[in-house]
């Protein structure tokens, strides 16, 4: 639970109402099958002794970005979509929940019991939702593309869902406190039970935010889908801030994770248009801030992991100079071709932008193969 909690974001809990408004049912299908495989395979791969804390040490930097950017994309969503559903108690309710659930936990059975309830809320939220609309025939709304547009996506989102596992910090502090066989039984349940419910779940209000305008949605339905996306936020914001607010931390970070909090949420904030209601009443420019966030886990931090976290054949496995070169010339080379396909909707120019992607570690020191790292284990620092 508390896996499937630390990793039901603004991404599990909104990007597959845009998924299914495009594509459908197999579209949720898209988005879940490499999400909840890429989540769950991390407690298999990272099974050795010292594999998670070498992580840590090496990568530091990244992961505590990696942290900063998913509380400013929480940020903004509350501000945003959140607030467009249920007003200005959104964010208050929130900013409340997060300050409670990260004084509480800080660390042992505090934070497992603190998920275990933020879950319940979620399930109470769900039966609720259930009851007063039930469950519809037909979940999936008419589409608005074709189904050659979800081909060229596809890879994209395996990649990102894959990859971006291996930042998180939740998901490596967990690792690291769980016996090998104890913790991948733990990613698989977490994620290939507890976290597919909640997924489940977005399945079923996508129709709703989707085809409703929120003045005709009943306001308690919205207050038990709100209440959800709320306190799932505020968790997923606490455990993020543990890392950051640590001695430990980089210098910059906290200061930066303020700055980029404050901005999204303004933008958030600012970028509420109702004229028509509901999502489609939303101003366009909240949901391309979205997406320009979601380029952060499509582009940027899988990227990373690709290029400098996999170790080559020569067994390097550190974020070098080199490797920060490649890293920096591929994103500048694959964002253009993403913004066309994403926010431009040109989704056929994922495809090249896809292939410079992959074709990019051919240019790293050590070549194109993967290797196993083989480094002394450090203290981890969560």
């Amino acid at each position: 639970m508390y896996l499937a909690c630390s990793w039901t974001w603004c991404i599990g809990m909104f990007l597959p109402v845009l998924m299914v408004r495009e594509f459908g049912f197999l579209g949720w299908v898209v988005f879940a099958v490499p999400n909840v495989i890429g989540a769950a395979g991390l407690g298999w791969v990272l099974s050795k002794p010292g594999a998670v804390e070498r992580i840590v040490a090496r990568h530091a930097v990244a992961c505590q970005a990696f942290s900063a950017i998913t509380i400013a994309f929480h940020c903004f969503f509350i501000g945003w979509l959140v607030r467009g559903m249920v007003g200005w108690p959104a964010p208050a309710i929130c900013a409340l929940a997060t300050l409670i659930i990260f004084l509480v936990t800080r660390g042992g059975k505090r934070e497992l019991i603190t998920a275990v309830a933020i879950y319940a809320i979620s399930l109470m939220a769900i039966a609720s939702a259930i009851s007063i609309r039930g469950i519809p025939v037909n979940i999936s709304p008419p589409v608005l593309r074709q189904g050659l547009g979800l081909l060229w996506l596809a890879p994209v989102v395996v990649f990102g869902f894959v990859l971006c596992p291996y930042l998180d910090l939740t998901f490596l502090r967990a690792r690291s406190m769980t016996s090998p066989i104890a913790g991948a039984a733990s990613f698989a349940l977490g994620f290939g039970l507890f976290f597919v419910v909640m997924i489940l779940f977005t399945l079923w209000y996508a129709p709703l935010l989707r085809n409703e305008a929120f003045d005709q949605v009943p306001v308690l339905l919205l207050w038990i889908v709100a209440i959800h996306i709320i306190f799932q936020a505020a968790f997923t914001i606490a455990l993020h801030l543990r890392p950051l607010t640590a001695a430990d931390a980089q210098t910059a970070i906290k200061p930066f994770t303020v700055v980029i909090s404050i901005i999204a949420l303004l933008i958030g904030w600012i970028g509420l248009d109702f004229g028509g209601g509901g999502l489609e009443g939303i101003a366009l420019r909240g949901e391309r801030v979205y997406r320009f966030f979601m380029a952060f886990y499509g582009l940027v931090f899988p990227a990373y992991v690709w290029l400098c976290m996999i170790p080559t054949r020569d067994r390097h496995a550190g974020p070098s100079h080199r490797k920060l070169v490649v890293l920096g010339i591929t994103i500048l080379a694959v964002a253009p071709l993403f913004y066309m396909g994403f926010i431009e909707d040109r989704m056929i120019w994922l495809v090249p932008g896809f292939v410079l992607l992959v074709i990019s570690r051919a240019f790293l020191p050590g070549g194109v193969g993967l290797a196993k790292a083989s480094a002394s284990p450090t203290a981890i620092r969560t």
